[in-house]
Protein backbone atom coordinates (compact mmCIF):
# COMPACT_ATOMS: atom_id res chain seq x y z
CA UNK A 1 0.00 0.00 0.00
CA UNK A 2 1.50 3.37 -1.07
CA UNK A 3 2.01 5.43 2.58
CA UNK A 4 1.54 9.20 3.06
CA UNK A 5 4.86 10.54 2.29
CA UNK A 6 5.18 8.69 -1.11
CA UNK A 7 1.78 10.35 -2.48
CA UNK A 8 3.34 13.12 -1.03
CA UNK A 9 6.64 13.32 -2.93
CA UNK A 10 4.69 12.74 -5.38
CA UNK A 11 2.16 15.28 -5.36
CA UNK A 12 5.53 18.03 -4.61
CA UNK A 13 7.17 16.17 -8.13
CA UNK A 14 4.31 16.88 -10.12
CA UNK A 15 3.65 20.58 -8.65
CA UNK A 16 7.52 21.21 -9.25
CA UNK A 17 7.30 20.20 -12.72
CA UNK A 18 4.07 22.36 -13.68
CA UNK A 19 6.34 25.30 -11.94
CA UNK A 20 9.07 24.54 -14.15
CA UNK A 21 7.42 23.86 -17.73
CA UNK A 22 5.30 27.28 -16.90
CA UNK A 23 8.82 29.37 -16.20
CA UNK A 24 10.57 27.70 -19.31
CA UNK A 25 10.15 29.77 -22.69
CA UNK A 26 8.29 27.41 -25.27
CA UNK A 27 9.82 27.31 -28.66
CA UNK A 28 6.44 29.13 -30.72
CA UNK A 29 6.68 32.14 -28.28
CA UNK A 30 8.64 35.13 -29.54
CA UNK A 31 12.49 35.17 -28.55
CA UNK A 32 13.54 36.59 -25.11
CA UNK A 33 16.06 36.71 -22.49
CA UNK A 34 17.43 33.31 -21.18
CA UNK A 35 15.22 31.74 -18.12
CA UNK A 36 16.23 30.74 -14.77
CA UNK A 37 14.38 27.05 -13.61
CA UNK A 38 11.84 27.97 -11.14
CA UNK A 39 11.99 31.80 -12.02
CA UNK A 40 11.47 32.50 -15.55
CA UNK A 41 12.97 36.00 -16.32
CA UNK A 42 12.29 37.45 -12.94
CA UNK A 43 15.56 38.31 -11.80
CA UNK A 44 16.44 39.95 -15.53
CA UNK A 45 13.69 43.00 -14.79
CA UNK A 46 13.01 45.38 -11.77
CA UNK A 47 11.09 48.28 -11.49
CA UNK A 48 14.59 50.79 -11.86
CA UNK A 49 15.98 49.35 -14.53
CA UNK A 50 12.31 48.26 -16.76
CA UNK A 51 12.56 51.08 -18.95
CA UNK A 52 16.48 50.57 -20.34
CA UNK A 53 16.33 46.64 -20.05
CA UNK A 54 12.97 46.86 -22.31
CA UNK A 55 15.45 48.74 -24.92
CA UNK A 56 18.30 46.51 -24.58
CA UNK A 57 16.32 43.74 -25.28
CA UNK A 58 14.23 44.99 -28.22
CA UNK A 59 17.84 45.72 -30.26
CA UNK A 60 19.10 42.23 -28.76
CA UNK A 61 15.44 39.95 -29.75
CA UNK A 62 13.87 42.47 -32.01
CA UNK A 63 10.40 44.69 -31.53
CA UNK A 64 8.38 41.69 -29.97
CA UNK A 65 10.17 39.75 -27.20
CA UNK A 66 8.52 37.75 -24.60
CA UNK A 67 9.64 37.62 -20.98
CA UNK A 68 8.31 34.64 -18.20
CA UNK A 69 7.47 35.89 -14.90
CA UNK A 70 6.93 33.57 -12.52
CA UNK A 71 4.11 31.29 -14.40
CA UNK A 72 2.90 34.12 -16.34
CA UNK A 73 4.36 35.01 -19.91
CA UNK A 74 4.28 38.82 -21.23
CA UNK A 75 4.94 39.43 -24.40
CA UNK A 76 6.06 43.28 -25.16
CA UNK A 77 5.80 44.83 -27.83
CA UNK A 78 7.99 47.97 -29.35
CA UNK A 79 8.32 50.42 -32.48
CA UNK A 80 5.90 52.44 -33.86
CA UNK A 81 4.86 50.50 -36.83
CA UNK A 82 4.96 46.82 -34.90
CA UNK A 83 2.39 48.75 -31.95
CA UNK A 84 -0.04 49.57 -34.75
CA UNK A 85 0.32 46.65 -36.55
CA UNK A 86 -0.43 44.84 -33.00
CA UNK A 87 -3.22 46.86 -31.13
CA UNK A 88 -4.31 48.54 -33.97
CA UNK A 89 -4.85 46.02 -37.17
CA UNK A 90 -4.94 43.19 -34.92
CA UNK A 91 -6.83 45.25 -32.61
CA UNK A 92 -10.15 42.79 -32.54
CA UNK A 93 -7.46 39.99 -31.14
CA UNK A 94 -5.50 42.50 -28.85
CA UNK A 95 -8.17 44.62 -26.84
CA UNK A 96 -9.57 42.67 -24.56
CA UNK A 97 -7.91 43.47 -20.67
CA UNK A 98 -5.63 40.23 -19.34
CA UNK A 99 -6.38 38.22 -15.78
CA UNK A 100 -4.66 40.33 -13.74
CA UNK A 101 -4.26 41.54 -10.10
CA UNK A 102 -5.81 45.01 -11.38
CA UNK A 103 -8.85 43.73 -13.25
CA UNK A 104 -9.76 41.41 -11.15
CA UNK A 105 -9.17 42.39 -7.40
CA UNK A 106 -9.17 45.90 -7.87
CA UNK A 107 -11.40 46.56 -10.65
CA UNK A 108 -13.70 43.48 -10.36
CA UNK A 109 -13.49 43.18 -14.25
CA UNK A 110 -16.16 46.37 -14.05
CA UNK A 111 -15.69 50.36 -14.98
CA UNK A 112 -14.62 50.90 -18.38
CA UNK A 113 -10.87 50.43 -18.39
CA UNK A 114 -10.84 46.96 -16.72
CA UNK A 115 -13.88 45.47 -18.34
CA UNK A 116 -14.07 43.46 -21.27
CA UNK A 117 -16.15 42.50 -23.88
CA UNK A 118 -19.78 43.57 -24.70
CA UNK A 119 -19.48 45.30 -20.90
CA UNK A 120 -16.87 46.78 -21.87
CA UNK A 121 -17.49 48.22 -25.47
CA UNK A 122 -21.27 49.42 -24.05
CA UNK A 123 -19.86 51.43 -21.50
CA UNK A 124 -17.03 52.80 -23.51
CA UNK A 125 -19.62 54.33 -26.18
CA UNK A 126 -22.31 55.33 -23.37
CA UNK A 127 -19.51 56.82 -21.19
CA UNK A 128 -17.42 58.92 -24.21
CA UNK A 129 -21.27 60.16 -25.11
CA UNK A 130 -21.85 61.27 -21.47
CA UNK A 131 -18.79 63.58 -21.84
CA UNK A 132 -19.23 64.87 -24.75
CA UNK A 133 -22.58 66.11 -23.17
CA UNK A 134 -20.37 67.67 -20.44
CA UNK A 135 -18.12 69.06 -23.04
CA UNK A 136 -15.30 66.79 -23.36
CA UNK A 137 -13.27 68.25 -26.39
CA UNK A 138 -15.49 71.47 -26.76
CA UNK A 139 -15.19 74.77 -25.88
CA UNK A 140 -18.10 74.56 -23.68
CA UNK A 141 -15.88 72.81 -21.15
CA UNK A 142 -12.85 75.77 -21.03
CA UNK A 143 -14.94 77.81 -18.98
CA UNK A 144 -14.57 74.97 -15.78
CA UNK A 145 -11.14 74.90 -16.78
CA UNK A 146 -10.43 78.62 -16.92
CA UNK A 147 -12.36 78.84 -13.37
CA UNK A 148 -9.27 76.12 -11.87
CA UNK A 149 -6.60 78.10 -13.75
CA UNK A 150 -7.50 81.45 -11.56
CA UNK A 151 -7.36 79.87 -8.53
CA UNK A 152 -3.95 77.94 -9.79
CA UNK A 153 -2.25 81.43 -10.38
CA UNK A 154 -4.00 83.11 -7.49
CA UNK A 155 -2.24 80.19 -4.49
CA UNK A 156 1.11 80.82 -7.08
CA UNK A 157 1.27 84.30 -6.90
CA UNK A 158 0.75 84.11 -3.04
CA UNK A 159 3.94 82.49 -2.79
CA UNK A 160 5.57 85.20 -3.28
CA UNK A 161 8.30 84.18 -5.50
CA UNK A 162 9.34 81.72 -2.49
CA UNK A 163 10.35 78.34 -3.72
CA UNK A 164 7.59 75.94 -3.14
CA UNK A 165 6.39 71.75 -4.59
CA UNK A 166 3.93 72.61 -6.91
CA UNK A 167 3.13 68.72 -6.97
CA UNK A 168 -0.14 69.14 -4.37
CA UNK A 169 -1.18 72.13 -6.32
CA UNK A 170 -1.14 70.86 -9.44
CA UNK A 171 -2.62 67.74 -8.46
CA UNK A 172 -5.62 69.44 -6.35
CA UNK A 173 -6.42 71.88 -9.36
CA UNK A 174 -6.82 68.98 -12.04
CA UNK A 175 -8.44 67.02 -9.74
CA UNK A 176 -11.29 69.29 -9.00
CA UNK A 177 -12.37 69.39 -12.80
CA UNK A 178 -12.79 65.75 -12.85
CA UNK A 179 -14.50 66.53 -9.70
CA UNK A 180 -16.46 69.39 -11.59
CA UNK A 181 -17.07 66.91 -14.67
CA UNK A 182 -18.55 63.75 -12.54
CA UNK A 183 -19.80 64.86 -9.12
CA UNK A 184 -20.95 68.31 -9.86
CA UNK A 185 -18.59 70.26 -7.47
CA UNK A 186 -15.06 71.39 -6.49
CA UNK A 187 -13.19 71.14 -3.41
CA UNK A 188 -11.31 74.29 -1.48
CA UNK A 189 -7.79 73.56 -1.22
CA UNK A 190 -7.57 73.36 2.29
CA UNK A 191 -10.36 71.05 2.59
CA UNK A 192 -8.76 68.25 4.87
CA UNK A 193 -10.78 65.18 2.95
CA UNK A 194 -10.23 66.10 -0.21
CA UNK A 195 -6.82 66.22 0.90
CA UNK A 196 -7.03 62.74 2.65
CA UNK A 197 -8.61 61.38 -0.24
CA UNK A 198 -5.77 62.64 -3.04
CA UNK A 199 -3.14 61.06 -0.33
CA UNK A 200 -5.10 57.53 -0.44
CA UNK A 201 -5.12 57.25 -3.97
CA UNK A 202 -1.61 58.68 -4.65
CA UNK A 203 -0.26 55.87 -2.26
CA UNK A 204 -1.59 53.58 -4.88
CA UNK A 205 -0.30 54.90 -7.97
CA UNK A 206 3.09 54.43 -6.56
CA UNK A 207 2.58 51.13 -5.75
CA UNK A 208 2.31 49.53 -9.22
CA UNK A 209 5.21 47.19 -8.09
CA UNK A 210 3.01 45.46 -5.46
CA UNK A 211 0.05 45.27 -8.40
CA UNK A 212 2.68 43.69 -10.56
CA UNK A 213 3.81 41.48 -8.08
CA UNK A 214 0.26 40.03 -6.87
CA UNK A 215 -0.07 39.27 -10.81
CA UNK A 216 3.00 37.32 -11.64
CA UNK A 217 2.59 35.17 -8.24
CA UNK A 218 -0.65 35.30 -7.19
CA UNK A 219 -0.34 32.97 -4.34
CA UNK A 220 1.54 35.69 -2.31
CA UNK A 221 -1.69 37.65 -1.62
CA UNK A 222 -1.97 34.21 1.00
CA UNK A 223 1.03 34.89 3.07
CA UNK A 224 -0.12 36.15 6.79
CA UNK A 225 0.34 39.82 7.34
CA UNK A 226 0.89 41.98 4.19
CA UNK A 227 4.64 42.00 2.85
CA UNK A 228 4.01 42.85 -0.12
CA UNK A 229 1.37 46.17 0.75
CA UNK A 230 -1.45 43.84 -1.43
CA UNK A 231 -4.49 44.71 1.31
CA UNK A 232 -3.05 47.93 1.71
CA UNK A 233 -3.96 48.11 -1.86
CA UNK A 234 -7.15 46.84 -1.86
CA UNK A 235 -8.51 49.04 2.07
CA UNK A 236 -7.17 51.83 -0.46
CA UNK A 237 -9.50 51.32 -3.25
CA UNK A 238 -12.67 50.83 -0.49
CA UNK A 239 -11.72 53.97 1.23
CA UNK A 240 -12.30 55.55 -2.25
CA UNK A 241 -15.31 54.04 -3.18
CA UNK A 242 -16.76 54.66 0.24
CA UNK A 243 -16.07 58.04 -0.30
CA UNK A 244 -18.02 57.73 -4.11
CA UNK A 245 -20.41 55.92 -2.48
CA UNK A 246 -22.02 58.90 -0.83
CA UNK A 247 -21.86 61.27 -3.53
CA UNK A 248 -23.88 58.72 -5.34
CA UNK A 249 -26.20 58.46 -2.39
CA UNK A 250 -26.26 62.01 -2.34
CA UNK A 251 -27.07 62.42 -6.09
CA UNK A 252 -29.86 59.85 -5.68
CA UNK A 253 -31.42 62.05 -2.42
CA UNK A 254 -31.19 65.25 -5.16
CA UNK A 255 -31.67 63.34 -8.78
CA UNK A 256 -33.89 66.01 -11.06
CA UNK A 257 -34.99 64.11 -14.03
CA UNK A 258 -34.66 67.48 -16.24
CA UNK A 259 -31.42 68.33 -14.98
CA UNK A 260 -28.33 66.60 -15.45
CA UNK A 261 -25.62 67.87 -13.26
CA UNK A 262 -22.79 65.65 -14.19
CA UNK A 263 -21.75 62.04 -14.87
CA UNK A 264 -23.14 60.66 -12.09
CA UNK A 265 -26.64 62.08 -12.86
CA UNK A 266 -26.75 61.02 -16.60
CA UNK A 267 -25.32 57.41 -15.03
CA UNK A 268 -28.24 57.38 -12.59
CA UNK A 269 -30.37 58.63 -15.67
CA UNK A 270 -29.61 55.83 -17.56
CA UNK A 271 -30.44 53.80 -14.50
CA UNK A 272 -33.80 53.80 -14.21
CA UNK A 273 -34.23 54.17 -17.74
CA UNK A 274 -33.38 50.44 -17.58
CA UNK A 275 -35.07 49.40 -14.15
CA UNK A 276 -36.65 45.93 -14.69
CA UNK A 277 -34.16 45.03 -17.65
CA UNK A 278 -32.72 41.77 -16.10
CA UNK A 279 -29.74 42.12 -18.63
CA UNK A 280 -29.00 45.82 -18.12
CA UNK A 281 -25.24 46.52 -16.82
CA UNK A 282 -26.31 49.82 -15.18
CA UNK A 283 -25.73 49.12 -12.09
CA UNK A 284 -24.57 51.32 -8.68
CA UNK A 285 -21.04 48.65 -8.50
CA UNK A 286 -20.66 49.79 -12.58
CA UNK A 287 -21.21 53.81 -11.34
CA UNK A 288 -18.47 53.28 -8.58
CA UNK A 289 -15.96 51.79 -10.92
CA UNK A 290 -16.51 54.22 -13.95
CA UNK A 291 -16.39 57.44 -11.88
CA UNK A 292 -13.53 55.94 -9.53
CA UNK A 293 -11.85 55.55 -13.00
CA UNK A 294 -12.47 58.87 -14.63
CA UNK A 295 -11.49 60.94 -10.93
CA UNK A 296 -8.09 58.96 -11.05
CA UNK A 297 -7.19 58.55 -14.37
CA UNK A 298 -8.39 62.19 -15.65
CA UNK A 299 -5.79 63.74 -12.44
CA UNK A 300 -2.52 61.70 -13.01
CA UNK A 301 -1.68 61.84 -16.74
CA UNK A 302 -2.27 65.41 -16.51
CA UNK A 303 -1.28 66.31 -13.39
CA UNK A 304 1.87 64.28 -13.89
CA UNK A 305 2.12 65.98 -17.38
CA UNK A 306 1.98 69.31 -15.96
CA UNK A 307 4.68 68.86 -13.39
CA UNK A 308 7.19 67.15 -16.35
CA UNK A 309 6.64 70.90 -18.04
CA UNK A 310 7.83 72.74 -14.91
CA UNK A 311 10.40 70.58 -14.58
CA UNK A 312 11.90 70.96 -18.00
CA UNK A 313 11.03 74.54 -18.68
CA UNK A 314 13.37 75.32 -15.10
CA UNK A 315 16.52 72.99 -17.05
CA UNK A 316 15.36 75.18 -20.07
CA UNK A 317 14.84 78.96 -19.64
CA UNK A 318 15.01 80.00 -23.27
CA UNK A 319 11.98 77.70 -24.09
CA UNK A 320 10.14 79.45 -21.28
CA UNK A 321 11.12 82.94 -22.97
CA UNK A 322 10.42 81.84 -26.68
CA UNK A 323 6.70 80.09 -25.37
CA UNK A 324 5.96 83.97 -23.53
CA UNK A 325 7.22 86.02 -26.74
CA UNK A 326 4.62 83.70 -28.57
CA UNK A 327 1.71 84.08 -26.49
CA UNK A 328 2.90 88.08 -26.15
CA UNK A 329 2.41 88.47 -29.70
CA UNK A 330 -0.66 86.49 -30.23
CA UNK A 331 -2.46 86.98 -27.26
CA UNK A 332 -0.96 90.00 -25.06
CA UNK A 333 -1.60 90.31 -21.27
CA UNK A 334 -4.96 91.28 -20.82
CA UNK A 335 -6.44 87.97 -21.19
CA UNK A 336 -5.85 84.76 -20.52
CA UNK A 337 -5.26 82.29 -23.30
CA UNK A 338 -8.37 80.46 -24.83
CA UNK A 339 -8.58 76.99 -26.69
CA UNK A 340 -8.72 79.26 -30.27
CA UNK A 341 -5.44 80.96 -30.04
CA UNK A 342 -4.13 77.11 -30.36
CA UNK A 343 -3.58 77.45 -33.85
CA UNK A 344 -1.72 80.58 -33.62
CA UNK A 345 1.01 79.41 -30.99
CA UNK A 346 2.40 76.50 -32.57
CA UNK A 347 5.38 76.84 -30.40
CA UNK A 348 3.83 76.61 -27.57
CA UNK A 349 2.29 73.35 -28.67
CA UNK A 350 5.80 71.82 -29.85
CA UNK A 351 6.96 72.33 -26.08
CA UNK A 352 3.74 70.88 -24.60
CA UNK A 353 4.45 67.38 -27.44
CA UNK A 354 8.04 67.54 -26.23
CA UNK A 355 6.83 67.91 -22.70
CA UNK A 356 4.67 64.44 -23.55
CA UNK A 357 7.27 63.05 -25.33
CA UNK A 358 10.41 63.12 -22.98
CA UNK A 359 8.56 63.21 -19.62
CA UNK A 360 7.36 59.72 -21.31
CA UNK A 361 4.03 59.70 -18.72
CA UNK A 362 2.90 56.02 -19.75
CA UNK A 363 6.04 54.70 -20.83
CA UNK A 364 4.47 51.33 -20.57
CA UNK A 365 0.67 51.40 -21.38
CA UNK A 366 -1.67 49.48 -19.75
CA UNK A 367 -1.39 46.04 -20.38
CA UNK A 368 -3.52 43.90 -22.79
CA UNK A 369 -5.25 40.86 -23.11
CA UNK A 370 -6.17 38.12 -26.00
CA UNK A 371 -9.37 36.95 -27.42
CA UNK A 372 -7.13 33.80 -29.11
CA UNK A 373 -3.43 33.09 -29.89
CA UNK A 374 -1.58 35.44 -32.44
CA UNK A 375 0.41 35.08 -34.90
CA UNK A 376 3.37 36.95 -35.29
CA UNK A 377 5.75 36.48 -37.98
CA UNK A 378 6.91 33.04 -37.14
CA UNK A 379 5.91 32.83 -33.45
CA UNK A 380 2.81 32.15 -31.78
CA UNK A 381 1.37 34.80 -29.27
CA UNK A 382 -0.77 32.83 -26.67
CA UNK A 383 -4.08 33.87 -25.34
CA UNK A 384 -3.09 33.72 -21.66
CA UNK A 385 -0.17 35.88 -22.72
CA UNK A 386 0.23 39.51 -21.41
CA UNK A 387 0.69 41.99 -23.82
CA UNK A 388 2.81 44.78 -22.84
CA UNK A 389 3.02 47.92 -25.67
CA UNK A 390 5.97 49.33 -25.29
CA UNK A 391 5.56 53.05 -25.89
CA UNK A 392 8.96 54.54 -24.58
CA UNK A 393 10.34 52.50 -27.45
CA UNK A 394 8.78 55.06 -29.59
CA UNK A 395 9.55 58.32 -27.46
CA UNK A 396 13.31 57.54 -28.00
CA UNK A 397 13.46 56.00 -31.50
CA UNK A 398 16.59 58.35 -32.94
CA UNK A 399 15.23 56.92 -36.51
CA UNK A 400 11.77 59.06 -36.15
CA UNK A 401 13.46 61.37 -33.15
CA UNK A 402 17.19 62.23 -33.67
CA UNK A 403 19.17 62.76 -30.79
CA UNK A 404 16.28 61.86 -28.27
CA UNK A 405 17.78 62.76 -25.06
CA UNK A 406 17.60 66.11 -25.57
CA UNK A 407 14.94 68.47 -24.97
CA UNK A 408 14.49 70.15 -28.48
CA UNK A 409 10.30 71.59 -29.31
CA UNK A 410 11.28 72.60 -32.83
CA UNK A 411 11.29 68.77 -33.70
CA UNK A 412 7.66 69.07 -33.80
CA UNK A 413 8.13 72.27 -36.28
CA UNK A 414 8.16 71.76 -40.10
CA UNK A 415 10.36 74.59 -42.33
CA UNK A 416 7.87 76.97 -42.34
CA UNK A 417 6.61 76.28 -38.93
CA UNK A 418 3.88 73.84 -38.49
CA UNK A 419 3.45 71.08 -36.34
CA UNK A 420 4.64 67.75 -37.97
CA UNK A 421 5.23 64.23 -36.10
CA UNK A 422 3.25 65.09 -33.25
CA UNK A 423 0.78 61.30 -34.03
CA UNK A 424 4.11 59.37 -32.57
CA UNK A 425 3.79 60.68 -29.23
CA UNK A 426 1.27 57.75 -28.27
CA UNK A 427 1.00 59.15 -24.67
CA UNK A 428 -2.75 58.29 -24.45
CA UNK A 429 -1.45 54.76 -26.37
CA UNK A 430 -3.36 53.95 -29.37
CA UNK A 431 -5.97 51.77 -30.60
CA UNK A 432 -9.60 50.50 -29.27
CA UNK A 433 -8.20 51.31 -25.47
CA UNK A 434 -6.98 54.41 -26.00
CA UNK A 435 -7.32 57.10 -23.47
CA UNK A 436 -11.20 58.19 -22.72
CA UNK A 437 -10.09 61.58 -21.04
CA UNK A 438 -7.49 62.45 -24.23
CA UNK A 439 -9.19 65.69 -25.47
CA UNK A 440 -9.73 67.01 -21.97
CA UNK A 441 -6.15 66.12 -21.09
CA UNK A 442 -5.12 67.78 -23.94
CA UNK A 443 -7.48 71.07 -23.23
CA UNK A 444 -6.00 71.20 -19.75
CA UNK A 445 -2.55 71.05 -21.02
CA UNK A 446 -2.80 73.63 -23.10
CA UNK A 447 -4.82 76.45 -21.05
CA UNK A 448 -2.69 75.61 -18.20
CA UNK A 449 0.49 75.57 -19.59
CA UNK A 450 -0.21 78.63 -21.98
CA UNK A 451 -1.39 80.52 -18.79
CA UNK A 452 0.95 80.35 -16.44
CA UNK A 453 3.89 80.84 -19.04
CA UNK A 454 2.25 83.87 -19.96
CA UNK A 455 2.05 85.22 -15.99
CA UNK A 456 5.49 83.74 -14.18
CA UNK A 457 8.72 82.67 -14.94
CA UNK A 458 9.62 79.56 -13.68
CA UNK A 459 13.14 79.41 -11.80
CA UNK A 460 14.75 76.71 -9.74
CA UNK A 461 13.67 76.55 -6.02
CA UNK A 462 17.69 75.81 -4.60
CA UNK A 463 21.01 75.38 -5.95
CA UNK A 464 20.26 72.41 -7.73
CA UNK A 465 19.31 71.30 -10.90
CA UNK A 466 16.42 69.01 -10.86
CA UNK A 467 16.95 65.59 -12.51
CA UNK A 468 15.09 64.47 -15.59
CA UNK A 469 15.28 60.58 -14.15
CA UNK A 470 11.77 59.69 -13.15
CA UNK A 471 10.28 57.46 -10.47
CA UNK A 472 8.44 54.40 -11.97
CA UNK A 473 4.54 53.90 -10.62
CA UNK A 474 1.15 53.81 -12.75
CA UNK A 475 2.76 56.91 -14.45
CA UNK A 476 6.36 57.66 -14.83
CA UNK A 477 6.92 60.90 -12.98
CA UNK A 478 9.31 63.30 -11.73
CA UNK A 479 11.40 63.59 -8.63
CA UNK A 480 9.26 66.29 -6.17
CA UNK A 481 11.74 69.15 -6.75
CA UNK A 482 10.88 73.04 -5.81
CA UNK A 483 10.66 76.26 -7.98
CA UNK A 484 10.22 80.01 -7.81
CA UNK A 485 7.55 81.25 -9.66
CA UNK A 486 8.48 85.04 -10.47
CA UNK A 487 5.10 87.73 -11.92
CA UNK A 488 6.30 88.87 -15.42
Amino acid sequence: MVDFWTVSLACVVVVLYIWWKNTTRDATLPPGPPTVPFLGNLLSVSPETILDKFQEYRKKYGDVFSLIMGSRTLVVVSGYETLREIFVKHGDTTSERPDSFITKEVGRYKGVANATGSLWKEHRTFTLNALREFGFGKKSLESRIIEEIEVFEHEIHNKKGEPFNIHFLINVCISNIMCSINFGQRYEHDDKKFHALLDTINQNLSNENVMLVATILPFVKYIPGDPFRIKNVLNNVGVVEDHLSQLVKEHKETFDENNSRDYIDVFLRKMRSEKGNPTSTFDDEQLLKIIGELFVAGTETTSTALRWFSLFMIRHPEVQDKMRKEINDVIGTSRFPSLEDKPKLPYCEAVIHETLRMGAIAPISVPHGLTSDLKYNDFTIPKEAILIPNLYSVFFDETIFPNPHAFKPERFLDDEGKLQNTEKVLVFSLGRRVCLGEALARMELFLFVTSLIQRFRLLPGDDNTPSEKGIMGITYAPQDFFLKAVSV
